[in-house]
């Protein structure tokens, strides 16, 4: 219990702004900081040193965020599309946002299928160079041409 209570006392305020960054309701937040620590209280006994602890906490706490949105998914969607948005800028915001987004997606569709699967497996995916090279058995030197070639297409075409 002594060591449960160091831990808390020692992790509870980088846990709780580190899950604040991706829940705004003080209650939701409160509810994961919990959830993270009940996990932590069950799995002390696995870490043997204070890397250990940390890598729990951490690893745990983006699990736990990761639920939060999964579980909630369906309350989210529905009021962001009840949404109404306050003014004439905030509308030709949105469409202008669409416009690009459409505009990006034909001109991906115009570029070698290769490079358009790399380009969003690394940009959108957030695969490292390594992980691509891996997979598609080539080298990072290969993938990183193919990056820049999206990018320069894209900053070309793009107003």
């Amino acid at each position: 219990m002594a060591q449960f209570k160091k831990i808390y006392s020692e992790y509870k305020h980088r846990v709780y702004f580190f899950v604040r960054k991706y829940i705004q309701g003080d209650e939701d937040v409160e509810d994961v900081v919990q959830d993270i620590f009940v996990h932590v209280w069950k799995h002390m006994d696995r870490a043997n040193d204070q890397s250990a602890i940390e890598a729990i906490i951490f690893k745990t706490s983006k699990q736990e965020v990761a639920h939060f949105y999964r579980k909630n998914k369906l309350v989210m969607v529905s009021s962001d599309q009840n949404e109404i948005p306050e003014n004439e800028d905030e509308i030709s915001d949105e469409l202008y946002t669409e416009e690009q987004i459409s505009k990006i997606e034909s001109l991906l569709d115009k570029l070698p299928r290769k490079t358009k699967e790399l380009f969003i497996q690394h940009k959108i995916e957030n695969l490292s160079y390594s992980q691509l090279a891996k997979e598609n058995n080539i080298s990072k030197v290969a993938i990183g041409k193919h990056i820049n070639k999206a990018i320069s297409f894209l900053k070309i075409n793009l107003p």
